[in-house]
């Protein structure tokens, strides 16, 4: 994923991508992101692979060319892009120790103690330098050196700033007494600033106590630099699996801790019974405010990690109660975040989770032990209409159309007029289902066909149901037919019935009294309107 405020700064990325190997295509989509604490509107580029290719990381950033984490000073290790990289290659240490890359970056304790860690730091190294010599020219031994020396450097720049004084002390003033307290270099103000951060939390032992601790500092008259401090610590800390998990306490399944990571970026996890920290508090109301969008941005590249994730939602009980789990979560986010349920990624990660599960062998299980045609059918329409995306939905169409079989259905239905009733509902399904439009409408017109042919053999040409009966049997069978050959008979005929006032006398003839007679008129014209074969003005309305 690559990002521009400005699309023509993408088309070249965007053409150097497109010609390797493994990219399919690309495809550019608006989304709201930060700068500097402040929102912009940007254009991220977004790959998609070849067919049969598999990525160990489907969110991994695309970066034609250079890699974007590379860099050539201690200072370019803040940058944002170098910060996640470290997040990636130090996350076993990182969790174990309950820290993230600012404090290890900025905080001289912490970074001496993953310097004396083993082979952490140089095995990390080994793979990043392997990574970013991609596309250059460059050996990653190399450039291996070149990240030694400048990992040495940062600890030495570190080390020294120990040397000239202790970090400051955050007070009862806080941070903007924490601002007024820095007299030093200017362009070393953010890392001083982080230092003390850094220190401040540095005996705490678990994510929510950091956040409660960091959390704690917030209050209203922060301006915007304030803020930005504890936006970016947050964003760090939640980035780790570990603190959405301490936040939300005990939870059975993935599908729990995915509804309560939504729950968390709109700031209700607090709210509905979570952690009462008073820190966790403020946290949760400045994530509702949308004050911290460092932090939300990182909460919803989190989510989309749970959602792209393999593993099961809920358990592994069978296609379709992933398939359930999978909706639950499109409906919780359509009622607690809006936002994030018009998200495209977001409805592009359920999708793709829902078209993964759709696979021979769950699809055998599902049906196979079923053997009615019409349970079938049900069964997999069932699926089908509660998929959510398109893709999902298309390839279980696939497996719906070998069970759109009508003579089957009508001999385990016993009854071929009965039958008129079981396969109209049947293709009213399908017509609402979503499904492709083309396989869609082969599947309609298969039984449209076989309605249409009943209802003319077994309806209209039977020698047993007089005219009356002939209609009220249309009333019955073929109510909200889509449209079709065999909607536009039955139609036809109830129009024609109307136009005749003999059928509506001889039908009130089988009620004895007058009461019987009105209630059965009523009955009658509303079950006309109801079958939304005729036209409403047509029928009698008193």
């Amino acid at each position: 994923m690559r990002e521009s405020p400005d699309l023509r700064q993408l088309e070249p990325s965007a053409a150097m991508l497109v010609q390797r190997a493994e990219v399919d295509g690309i495809r550019l989509v608006r989304r709201t992101d930060y700068i500097d604490h402040e929102f912009t509107t940007t254009v991220t580029m977004v790959k998609r692979l070849r067919a049969g290719v598999q990525e160990a990381d489907p969110l991994a950033r695309a970066n034609p060319g250079r890699d974007a984490s590379w860099c050539d000073q201690p200072d370019d290790v803040l940058g944002d892009v170098q910060r996640q990289v470290m997040r990636v290659f130090f996350s076993k240490y990182l969790d174990e120790k309950r820290l993230t890359p600012l404090e290890v970056l900025t905080y001289e304790v912490h970074a001496k103690a993953l310097d004396g860690a083993g082979t952490v730091v140089q095995g990390a190294l080994q793979r990043l330098a392997s990574i970013q010599v991609r596309g250059t020219k460059q050996t990653a031994v190399s450039r291996m050196k070149e990240l030694m020396a400048l990992a040495d450097n940062g600890l030495a720049r570190l080390l020294r700033n120990a040397k000239a004084g202790p970090a400051l002390a955050i007070g009862p003033g806080g941070l903007p007494a924490l601002f007024d307290a820095y007299k030093g270099p200017a362009d070393q103000l953010v890392p001083a600033l982080y230092r003390a951060l850094a220190a401040y939390l540095a005996d705490t032992k678990s994510w929510v106590e950091k956040l409660d601790r960091l959390f704690q500092l917030a209050n209203p008259a922060l301006n915007s630099h304030e803020m930005r401090l504890l936006d970016s610590l947050a964003a760090e800390i939640l980035a780790s699996p570990f603190a959405l998990k301490e936040l939300a306490g005990q939870e059975t399944t993935r599908l729990d801790l995915v509804l309560k990571a939504i729950d968390l970026y709109v700031g209700n996890l607090a709210r509905e019974g979570g952690v009462q920290l008073p820190g966790v508090r403020a946290l949760s109301t400045l994530l509702a405010d949308g004050a911290l969008p460092r932090t939300l941005a990182e909460l919803r590249l989190g989510l989309l990690r749970h959602l792209h994730a393999r593993l099961p939602l809920r358990s592994d009980r069978g296609i379709r109660d992933e398939m359930q789990a999978t909706v639950e979560v499109l409906t919780h986010l359509r009622r607690k975040a809006p936002a994030l349920a018009r998200d495209e990624e977001v409805l592009e990660a359920l999708s793709q989770r829902a078209d993964r599960l759709i696979q021979p062998e769950a699809m055998s299980e599902l049906i196979g032990p079923i053997r009615s045609t019409l349970t079938r059918a049900e069964t997999v329409l069932s699926l089908a209409e509660s998929a959510p995306g398109d893709a999902p939905k298309a390839k279980i169409a696939t497996y719906l159309r070998p069970l759109i079989a009508p003579e089957d259905i009508i001999r385990e239905e016993g009854s071929r007029l009965e039958a008129i009733k079981t396969l109209a509902t049947l293709a009213r399904r399908v017509a609402m289902s979503g499904m492709p439009v083309g396989l869609r409408r082969e599947m309609l017109d298969i039984l449209d066909t076989a309605i249409f042919e009943n209802i003319r053999t077994e309806i209209l040409s039977s020698q047993t149901m007089n005219y009356t009966d002939r209609i009220l049997a249309i009333i019955r069978l073929c109510g909200g037919l889509p449209e079709g050959r065999a909607r536009q008979l039955a139609g036809d005929q109830l129009t024609q019935a109307l136009k005749r006032p003999e059928f509506i006398l001889n039908y009130l003839e089988r009620f004895p009294g007058a009461q019987e007679r009105r209630d059965a008129y009523f009955k009658l014209c509303s079950a006309m309107v109801e079958s939304g074969l005729v036209d409403k003005s047509l029928v009698p309305q008193g």
